[in-house]
């Protein structure tokens, strides 16, 4: 999937030689880590991590571009895989109570066939053995495709965007809101801004990967 090239019988998916070549952040070792310190600057939150580092032209952005569109869910899973292990092996994850996908609009879900948040939050429910909430977080905006507009833009865009199911009355305190790049994090802001309402409420990110 990654460098077209034969595997090897020993190998699956991706040969060695890009395993090897996948940038991990090593994030979920630190809790003052450099993309919780960017986040920080933008909403509370608890704690945050991303497994790779997101360069426009590396193997990561070809892997999530096949996942997202292109639809081949094997190179989601791959790179789900590896930050659920990533989460499993901090110590800074251990009291996450429910997992959150970032939603997408449901015209723009029912076009893909598929929200690649939930997928990776379904791989993290199941090797975390933490409940994955699907419904808590609804996008009632229908915003343009945030990565192919400018940074400015972008914040505009996402404004008002999500709003929490009003049919749940209680929520665990400890959640943990999964997305796939995170990039300026006007997302994942307006994400937060929609729980601000539920001060008991403590909120961690993961993605797959992030940009800095």
């Amino acid at each position: 999937m990654g460098c077209n090239q034969h595997l090897n019988f020993h190998e699956s998916s991706l040969c060695v030689s890009c395993q090897i070549e996948l940038p991990q952040t090593h994030f979920h070792l630190t809790q003052n880590n450099p993309l919780f310190q960017k986040l920080k600057a933008l909403f509370q939150l608890e704690k945050a991590t991303a497994a790779f580092t997101f360069q426009k032209e590396g193997l990561i952005a070809h892997l999530i571009h096949d996942f997202k569109y292109k639809g081949n869910l094997q190179s989601g899973i791959i790179l789900a895989t590896y930050l659920a292990y990533s989460l499993q092996e901090s110590l800074f994850f251990k009291k996450i109570e429910g997992i959150i996908p970032v939603p997408l609009h449901p015209s723009r879900e029912k076009k893909r066939g598929f929200n690649q948040a939930e997928i990776i939050g379904k791989l993290l429910s199941e090797k975390l053995k933490i409940p994955l909430f699907t419904d808590v977080l609804i996008r009632v905006k229908k915003t343009k495709a945030l990565a192919h507009i400018g940074d400015e833009e972008r914040w505009k865009e996402i404004k008002d965007a999500f709003i929490v199911n009003p049919t749940y009355n209680a929520l665990p305190e400890q959640l943990l809101l999964i997305d796939d790049v995170i990039t300026t994090g006007a997302t994942l802001t307006a994400c937060s801004l929609a729980f601000e309402k539920n001060s008991s409420i403590k909120l961690s990110i993961a993605a797959l990967a992030c940009r800095l």
